[in-house]
């Protein structure tokens, strides 16, 4: 695939897109060795087996849609998400607990035991510090309160909090910080990563798959704001036809009201008829 007909501005986005970006994750992500190498070096899980992978996995919950960075099927029947997230402002720990809630409810077949229900983990790597706590990679888990303190729940779910703020020096520090580069590295610890990188940056199929994401996802966007923006001016045509209804049903009720004390009517007379006294003195100061 040729890159020539792409422009200069998509050549340049493609060319400083890092890991954690949404267009080259979900590129890099489409490759098992690549899911298997990240999910084995950030969960201690060196024996880990990833048997299929679904880049932006799409997922209807309780009438909303949601979209998975790539959705990891394991070995052993379970599902693991990985999600990457740049930018804060998210309330993140409920959106992994739906997203969690989601997962699970999608893919646990009618009819299944309780005891059945997939185990899902959700790997949720920031650019931030998530939950504010100093820590490279918290581990989530549904706990019981007891008197001697609280113990983990073995409820089939986890939830892995992992930001490239912290560092510590170890191999999966040294492999976050990877997901912020720019450029082509060749890392003998992450074989499957490097391969992929070099590959989207610098080989012409590769990186002519990256400037034709970097086009989806800006007409992805535009699309969104368009639709976003014919709501928004749908929502106010909307508002200003019930203010127009609105102002005139006033404008015929004090009508109504002129008439009636035109023609010599009570107050008494018409406050009895469904006329407030707003609305009566109103007209009455209108008309002296």
């Amino acid at each position: 695939m040729s890159y020539d007909k792409y422009s200069k501005a998509t050549k340049e986005t493609a060319e400083n897109l890092r890991i954690i970006d949404d267009a080259m994750f979900r590129l890099v992500a489409g490759r098992k060795g690549v899911c298997q190498e990240i999910l084995r070096t950030l969960l201690d899980k060196p024996e880990l087996k990833v048997i299929r992978v679904t880049p932006q996995s799409v997922i209807t919950s309780l009438h909303r849609e949601i979209i998975l960075d790539v959705l990891c099927v394991m070995e052993n029947g379970a599902y693991m998400n990985i999600e990457m997230q740049k930018g804060s402002g998210n309330d993140d720990i409920k959106r992994n607990r739906f997203y969690a809630s989601s997962t699970t409810a999608a893919y646990t077949p009618k009819g299944t035991d309780f005891t059945d229900i997939p185990q899902v983990t959700i790997l949720y790597i920031t650019e931030y510090d998530a939950l504010h706590n100093g820590q490279m990679i918290t581990h989530v888990k549904r706990c019981m309160e007891t008197r001697e303190g609280f113990v983990p729940v073995d409820d089939g779910e986890d939830i892995y909090f992992v930001n490239t703020v912290v560092r510590d020096g170890s191999d999966k520090s040294e492999l976050l910080q990877l997901f912020l580069r720019k450029d082509v590295f060749e890392e003998t610890k992450f074989p499957e990563l490097s391969k992929a990188v070099k590959y989207f940056k610098e080989t012409e199929g590769g990186f002519g798959e990256m400037c034709k994401t970097v086009e989806d996802y800006a007409k992805n966007y535009a699309k969104d704001y368009a639709e976003e923006r014919e709501e928004i001016v749908r929502e106010e045509e909307r508002k200003n036809a019930e203010k127009r209804e609105k102002t005139a049903r006033e404008e015929e009720r004090k009508n109504a009201i002129r008439k009636m004390l035109g023609s010599g009517l009570s107050r008494e007379m018409i406050l009895s008829m469904n006329y407030s006294e707003k609305e009566l003195k109103a007209v009455e100061k209108e008309l002296s």
